[in-house]
């Protein structure tokens, strides 16, 4: 009885998280590097951009999380268009019928390439 109730536990409080891959150059917005030396600008380091999903009983709050939109959150906070050195992972964990999450983080140095 107790094996069972054990492994019930941990199905209900399982989690995922996936190591999607290491870039060492990642946007999602059209940037021009023609006249642009990458190695030369200031960097904000160890910026973490996330999209995320709450799912609350079995409601998500959020239909889609997605790489673009952690992307756009590490711009933002570090006003920049461009990661280097990027990790980026999804994951996601529920307790059935209670809550959860689900999204996409991204973790690397920001760097502002367009001038205003």
């Amino acid at each position: 009885m107790k094996r069972t109730a054990l492994l019930i536990s941990l199905g209900l409080l399982s989690a995922c998280s996936v190591d999607q891959g290491t870039f060492t150059v990642l946007s999602n917005k059209i940037v021009n590097v023609d006249q642009f030396e990458l190695n030369k600008e200031d960097r904000i380091k160890d910026v973490k951009g996330e999209d995320q999903s709450e799912i609350i009983v079995f409601v998500p709050t959020k239909v889609n999380p997605n790489l673009s939109g952690a992307l756009t959150d590490a711009f933002k906070k570090a006003d920049g268009d461009v990661m280097t050195d990027v990790t980026v992972k999804s994951y996601s964990w529920y307790i059935p019928y209670i809550y959860g999450q689900s999204g996409w983080s991204v973790e690397g140095d920001v760097v502002k390439t367009r001038k205003k």
